[in-house]
């Protein structure tokens, strides 16, 4: 059986309560419901989309992810709020800061997934976070869109994710999760 999956960061608790507050204050101004608004429960920045895969081939890439991610906890930052992508807008993303950590992480997921014999997703790596998604191609969302946010936090694992659609919208559960190491310091 196919199992509809992808690789993503958890949120940090703290970033997702700041993201859902602001999410609930821009849902309050959507009078004419042109966005369908994504539970903060459901907050997460994709690495890589996997679309159909066989449990063999998702062992096999957790396998590679096991051996080939080397990261420590790292701080994630939201830099803007905005419609994306810019050319035609689809979503209401939190954009995230492209910090050396994440863009490494990224290259070691691009490399598990080469490792497994998997197809990767050719599109380019622009991190952000869906916060709602426009409910028809001509967005009329009145409502204003917060530039900034202060949203950060510490990311502490990495997760394979399936994805089953519901007339409600996705709902995700981990299959795989894999800690980042935590930095420890020797006093002196």
């Amino acid at each position: 059986m196919a199992i509809r999956s992808f690789v993503a960061l958890s949120i940090p608790q703290s970033m997702a309560n700041a993201l859902g507050d602001c999410a609930a204050r821009m849902a309050y101004q959507d009078k004419s419901n042109a966005v369908r608004w994504v539970d903060q429960a459901n907050y997460h920045l994709t690495l890589a989309f996997l679309g159909d895969q066989s449990e063999q081939d998702l062992e096999s890439l957790a396998d590679q992810l096991d051996q080939h991610v080397q990261n420590s906890e790292f701080e994630m930052c939201v830099q803007h709020l905005s419609p994306f992508p810019e050319s035609r807008p689809k979503l209401i993303a939190a954009m995230i800061k492209r910090d050396p950590a994440l863009l490494e992480l990224h290259q070691q997921v691009i490399s598990s997934i080469i490792s497994a014999n998997l197809k990767v997703e050719k599109r380019r790596f622009i991190p952000h976070i869906t916060l709602g998604r426009f409910r028809h191609s001509r967005n009329h969302f009145a409502g204003g869109i917060p530039g900034t946010v202060d949203a950060c936090g510490e990311v502490t694992e990495l997760s394979i994710f399936e994805s089953t659609l519901t007339p409600s919208g996705a709902e995700y559960d981990a299959l795989y999760r894999f800690p980042f190491a935590q930095y420890e310091f020797d006093e002196v």
